[in-house]
């Protein structure tokens, strides 16, 4: 066997971009944390990408500063050997066609968000998805549409705002420490007063990269099929790693 050489880096498919200057705690199961995953993993932090950008459809006549960052470090990433990249926040739906473009090839994948066209096919009529997001008041309606929602889509969204211990770290919060039992509480009471209000929920999306670790907890307080970053990243994987079947028939 001949394999080619000229990398630094050798056996991470997932390149995974990060905000620079982030503090707070990423406990497993979240996106920016190695241990989340059965494979290697290549973090990447982008120097100087401190918050999203906008929608496409808000941007006016000037890209804003953090498309360009987002841009190199994809090109960087896919020159460094990935085969996949995901950007670190369910926001980054909002560039999701921009960065596909700029990977050569490479799949992008930035955010569950751009998967509730999908999802509401897989459930059908008279169902909604639900979303809960870090931020209800940010996730309008800008970058639903970017992530490919339209007006036949039935999603509702619910955000983590009456989390205390979340915006203690997150969305501003500067605190370093993460109470994880808090938190945890916090989530499912959330997510399941969610589900509550919407009896015809037929699955929630996980938007923020945090919410993973609480994903079993969510569903088994809801009973509700979870979708979050990093369970379809395992699809990734699968998909640009392709599993060797053996066995018999």
């Amino acid at each position: 066997m001949i394999v080619k050489g000229g990398r630094a880096y050798y056996g991470q498919a997932i390149g995974i971009a990060l905000f620079d200057g982030r503090r707070y705690p990423m406990v497993a199961g979240d996106v920016g944390n190695a241990s989340t995953y059965a494979y290697p993993v290549r973090l990447k932090v982008v120097p100087g990408l401190l918050a999203c950008p906008p929608p496409p459809a808000e941007w006016g006549a000037v890209e804003p500063r953090e498309v360009g960052l987002l841009r190199q470090a994809v090109r960087e990433l896919a020159a460094e050997g990935v085969r996949a990249i995901v950007t670190c926040c369910g926001f980054f739906a909002a560039v999701q066609d921009v960065l596909a473009r700029e990977a050569g090839g490479v799949p992008v994948f930035t955010s569950p968000l751009v998967l509730l066209p999908l999802l509401d096919r897989m459930f059908g009529p008279g169902r909604k998805i639900g979303v809960l997001t870090a931020s209800k008041s940010m996730l309008g309606d800008s970058y639903l549409r970017a992530a490919g929602v339209g007006p036949g889509h039935q999603v509702v969204v619910e955000g983590l705002e009456d989390s205390t211990e979340f915006y203690a770290t997150h969305m501003g919060g500067t605190r370093e420490t993460m109470d994880v039992g808090l938190l945890r509480r916090e989530v499912v009471a959330i997510a399941t007063r969610f589900a509550a209000a919407h009896p015809d929920m037929a699955a929630m999306v996980l938007e923020c990269t945090t919410l993973p670790t609480f994903s079993a907890d969510i569903q088994e307080a809801t009973g509700l099929p979870v979708v979050d970053y990093v369970g379809f990243m395992d699809f990734i994987h699968r998909t640009v790693v392709a599993r060797r079947f053996e066995g018999f028939a």
